[in-house]
């Protein structure tokens, strides 16, 4: 069973819809004519919410269990967003070229790629699938923070129903660090617990694969409210356009 799975359950409870990502997609343009995919979109919220605005999206995940969810939210909202039980190195095969205006991949989804090359290859199809002018937004933990610090782990996430406790271990391959994540059910006592490799990416590397890419106009946050990225921002965002 995938990490994902087995807390599918609880996802929405963990990790709840953010309306300042929708803000953040929007304020690059909110033209009722554009399109949007989210890539490694999990159960939903983020696309079926920009389903309101936006002419045409989608939205990928290679987990069966979580797009389940998200075709009740779309069914639910009465919006017409198609979904793909795909990965992010599928967009050329599902998408054609330049058919897409706003391409999203948030939640630290790109770091399950297995490697640089993967990442580039992402990039590449990207900037294929995208309409000149159409932007690329990504959004990664930061991992000069994480790596450069050796951080135990992300803050714990907790409320009356669960405690789920993130923690980071370290291998003796540096391109990589292994994510443990441990769900607690208060209720019952059951702990599910995964452990998963994530690519350790470097903000400046994965600026430079984009740019590599084609893409320009780079833009870099340490959050969604565009607040100014520095080394002890928690996240990564960059945003391109080609």
């Amino acid at each position: 069973m995938s990490f994902y799975t087995s807390i599918h359950p609880w996802y929405d409870e963990i990790f709840p819809y953010s309306e300042v990502q929708r803000d953040f997609v929007l304020s690059y343009g909110s033209d009722v004519h554009l399109s949007a995919v989210d890539a490694g979109c999990g159960t939903g919220s983020l696309i079926v919410s920009l389903a309101k605005v936006f002419q045409t999206t989608a939205g990928i995940d290679p987990d069966q269990s979580m797009l389940e969810t998200a075709r009740k939210k779309a069914a639910f909202e009465g919006a017409g967003t198609w979904f793909f039980q795909t990965g992010m190195l599928d967009l050329t095969r599902e998408f054609p070229s330049k058919s897409i205006d706003r391409l999203i991949c948030f939640g630290n989804t790109l770091p399950h790629l297995t490697n640089e090359n993967e990442v580039e290859e992402f990039a590449r199809q990207m900037a294929t699938t995208l309409k000149p002018g159409g932007k690329a937004m990504i959004q990664i933990i930061n991992y000069d923070r994480i790596v450069d610090q050796k951080l135990a782990g992300l803050p714990t996430i907790e409320n009356d129903n669960f405690r789920f406790e993130r923690l980071y271990h370290y291998p003796e391959n540096p391109t990589h660090v292994l994510f443990h994540s441990r769900l607690t059910l208060k209720t019952t006592g059951v702990v599910v617990e995964n452990e998963v490799p994530l690519l350790a990416i470097r903000p400046a590397k994965l600026k430079q694969i984009l740019m590599d890419s084609g893409f320009s106009g780079i833009e870099e946050f340490g959050s969604f409210k565009k607040e100014v990225f520095t080394p002890d921002s928690q996240s990564y965002i960059i945003m391109g356009a080609v």
